[in-house]
């Protein structure tokens, strides 16, 4: 398993840390591979920009409001504003993909214009909170082709490059307003807003005994209810991703101090030494003392 060292900078309400809001241009592209992040997973999040993100090497399962998908090389997918979403690894081979991370008014220009009021703030609120994109259908193809356009401009950055990405993003944001302007059946904004209630809390009291009776009571929501919102919405139960979010404590602080590993699993949560070690190295591949040597490059 390849060692996963990154991490997903976020504020304290979960949502990314991107500089792309302050940028002069508000449109940053990446290249990378998912298994560089911590357990080979992008942890839910959420953004104000929209976010193209194309697989080019790999699996990849991409988990955003109620749906679910395994993402194939050469196929794409849109997030829309505000919208939790994740991407894990589903396999151990290298997972590379390119996206890009725009505000939208690179496409609507000063907001109350035309091209805003019945174009694009009509598919940021009732547009699909996420859509997959396939190369095998024609517009879809013409979306990844245009992403493609505007992905080498902003990464090139040749003179007058934001002429290129916006004239690429505005003819994707076109086709996705013409064929998906109309979304399916989204989550209920409450349900999640509820489920980024309850990241916060476990954010806050992962190293805490859980109790699924005193997170419901955090977000006043019923212990039943909780555990359906995390299977619907992130496809697994409050109980795993509390392990999950304890053992990313864990690895943050192999990597960046010097506590005893006996202190580190307490820590995070973690009464047992021996079990620490267990689920540790069933989530990363190594033990804990091995993680710390190579992260800390001893």
């Amino acid at each position: 398993m390849p060692l996963a060292q990154c991490s997903l900078q976020v504020e304290a309400n979960r949502m990314e840390r991107q500089p792309v809001g302050r940028s002069l241009f508000p449109c940053h592209a990446y290249r990378g591979d998912v298994h560089q992040y911590i357990a080979s997973q992008v942890p839910p999040h959420w953004h104000h920009e929209v976010e193209l993100f194309m697989l080019d090497q790999g699996k990849v399962e991409v988990s955003a409001a109620e749906t679910q998908f395994l993402l194939q090389p050469g196929q794409g997918v849109l997030v829309n504003t505000d919208k939790l979403h994740s991407m894990t690894c589903a396999v151990e081979s290298p997972c590379r993909y390119r996206s890009l991370v725009f505000d939208p008014s690179i496409v609507a220009g000063p907001e109350g214009n035309a091209i805003d009021v019945k174009y694009v703030r009509p598919f940021l609120e009732n547009g699909p909170p996420t859509l997959l994109l396939l190369p095998g259908e024609a517009w879809q193809k013409d979306v990844l082709d245009a992403f493609e356009a505007a992905h080498a401009a902003r990464q090139g950055e040749a003179y007058a490059f934001e002429f290129t990405v916006r004239e690429a993003l505005s003819r994707a944001f076109l086709l996705l307003q013409q064929h998906a302007g109309e979304a399916a059946a989204s989550p209920s904004p409450l349900r999640e807003e509820r489920l980024k209630q309850m990241l916060l809390w476990f954010d806050a009291h992962y190293s805490e005994p859980f109790s699924l009776r005193v997170l419901a009571q955090a977000v006043h929501f019923s212990p039943r209810e909780c555990e359906r919102t995390f299977e619907q919405l992130l496809h697994t139960t409050p109980q795993s991703y509390l392990q999950r979010r304890r053992i990313l404590a864990a690895m943050d602080l192999l990597t960046h101090g010097e506590l005893p590993v006996i202190e580190v699993a307490a820590r995070c949560g973690f009464s047992s030494h021996s079990y620490f070690s267990k689920q540790f190295r069933a989530a990363t591949g190594y033990t804990p003392r091995g993680y710390r040597a190579k992260t800390q490059g001893a």
